[in-house]
C-alpha cells in the first residue's frame, strides 16, 4: 500500500534519522546506524557486508526485531525493506526517539 504523500517511485515518506541499533543477519549480530526511516524501510550505515535479498532482523532497544530483506547497497549504506509495514504510532515513536538523542 502507497502513502500518498511519498514521493514518485517511494511507497512511503522517508525521515532522516539517527538511531543506533543492531541487525541480526543469521547468527550474527551487528550495531548499526539507521540514517533513512520510512513505514516501510530503512538504510542502514555500516561496515559490515549484507548479501542482497537477504533477511534481517532491526533490532532496537525495546521493540521486537523488525524482519526486513536487504534490497541494496551502496559502499556502506544498504537499504532495506521490511516485511511488514510498520504501524504509523511505531513509526512516530521512532522518529522522535531519533529527535531526542
Amino acid at each position: 500500500m502507497s502513502d500518498p504523500e511519498a514521493p514518485e517511485g517511494r511507497a512511503a515518506n522517508r525521515v532522516g534519522v539517527t538511531i543506533r541499533a543492531q541487525v541480526r543477519a543469521g547468527t550474527n549480530k551487528m550495531t548499526i546506524d539507521v540514517t533513512d526511516l520510512s513505514r516501510t524501510g530503512f538504510q542502514i550505515e555500516t561496515v559490515h557486508r549484507l548479501a542482497p535479498d537477504s533477511k534481517v532482523y532491526l533490532v532496537i532497544p525495546g521493540l521486537s526485531g523488525l524482519e526486513a530483506t536487504v534490497k541494496w547497497n551502496r559502499k556502506d549504506l544498504y537499504g532495506c525493506a521490511f516485511v511488514a509495514p510498520l504501524h504509523e504510532a511505531i513509526f512516530d515513536s521512532l522518529v522522535k526517539l531519533s529527535d531526542t538523542r
